[in-house]
């Protein structure tokens, strides 16, 4: 029901709605993002998706090619929406990943995959990026919610630190 899938995200803070094709978990994610913070506000949600390819240099930070070929040190969406959350405190920001299951998650996550953890969230428990060398943490006002089709034996969902770190909300047609 939809104020069990409110309350496992406010409580979990990080949530992947599993389900076939074409039942709307993408739909769901960003209505249910809407219904929590009480408005319709874009800004607030970052929406990517992952594929094989994908890397912490997009997500977290590192050193990309700009549109000439010169590789430039740039901050990743992750990062730029984790500051965002922590400048304002006082709403509640989301990440809407499609496809999570698709690309790898310690690749993309790197160092920074424990802060996502409830209990590792804050100013206090920031990590030191090995790039920037800044710190980072991610905000207590940040959720997460994946979406994965469960037709896709190729890209299922083996990895246990992924398993323990999401709670799993079944979308059935």
């Amino acid at each position: 029901s939809p104020s069990s899938l409110k309350n496992l995200i406010l409580s979990r803070k990080n949530v992947i709605l599993q389900g076939v094709p074409g039942v709307g978990k993408t739909f769901i994610s960003k209505k249910m993002a809407y219904a929590i913070m009480g408005e319709k506000d874009d800004d607030k949600i970052l929406r990517i998706q992952f594929h094989p390819e994908y890397s912490t240099d997009e997500f977290l930070e590192g050193y990309r090619p700009d549109g000439i070929g010169i590789y430039k040190f740039r901050r990743g969406c992750f990062k730029i929406h984790c500051a965002k959350a922590a400048n304002d405190p006082s709403h509640k920001y989301f990440v809407i990943i499609d496809e999570i299951n698709r690309g790898n998650i310690a690749k993309i996550f790197g160092e920074s995959f424990m802060l996502i953890e409830p209990n590792k969230r804050g100013k206090e428990n920031f990590i030191e990026l090995s790039c920037s060398k800044e710190r980072f943490f991610v905000p207590n006002n940040l959720y997460i919610i994946g979406t994965t089709n469960t037709t896709s034996h190729e890209f299922a969902i083996t990895d246990y630190a992924l398993r323990r770190r999401f709670a799993f909300y079944t979308v059935k047609p």
